[in-house]
């Protein structure tokens, strides 16, 4: 059997990501809810600036932060195209915070992705971006009633305790199984100086 080598792989990804573009253009331009394509018109330039994030990474740099912006992009864009186009209800006013949900997500798979392992930089950072963008869905669907600023004032004390209490429980579930891993001082020094640092 006639091995090929990366050019032809990486020509299959680029292809495979542009047919994943067109069929989703393809079903929001058929789409009966879709008011006008100029609506949808930037979240298929986000998904498109989001795929050259992800070709370019996996051919080629294998960074964090490309693949962070490439996952960011590309699934805010398809969760934009969707509501857009009438298929998810609501508008941009109620569903904003999923962005913030999706950048603890992008950003919890950006770490596994460079380093094969949960580090826990990035899981505290995921896992936070998460709560706070559910926290803000509640308030921007209304089910939370009120103003934000008296919530935080009320609930502020007890979310810190709560998410100290997961930073050390996270630490000690870390230093017991071997799947997660907490870098010392000496790893930083010699890596990079955040998160996204190839």
């Amino acid at each position: 059997m006639k091995k090929h080598g990366p050019r032809f792989y990486n020509s299959i990804l680029a292809i495979g990501m542009l047919l994943i573009i067109v069929g989703f253009l393809m079903f929001v331009i058929f789409s009966e809810e879709t008011e006008s394509i100029t609506a949808v018109l930037w979240p298929v330039l986000l998904m498109i600036c989001g795929s050259v994030f992800l070709y370019f990474t996996m051919s080629f740099t294998k960074g964090s932060f490309q693949l962070f912006l490439g996952l960011f992009l590309t699934s805010y864009g398809v969760f934009s195209i969707l509501f857009s186009s009438g298929i998810i209800p609501y508008g941009i006013n109620e569903w904003w915070p999923v962005a913030v949900i999706d950048g603890g997500f992008s950003l919890l798979a950006a770490g596994y992705y460079k380093h094969k392992k949960m580090l826990f930089s990035y899981v505290v950072a995921a896992v936070s971006l998460v709560i706070l963008g559910a926290l803000f869905l509640f308030f921007s669907f209304h089910i939370i009633r009120g103003s934000f600023r008296n919530f935080v004032t009320f609930v502020g004390p007890f979310i810190l305790i709560a998410a100290g209490l997961f930073m050390v429980l996270l630490f000690l579930f870390q230093k017991k199984h071997s799947r997660f891993h907490l870098r010392d001082e000496s790893d930083e020094m010699n890596d990079d100086n955040g998160f996204f640092a190839d």
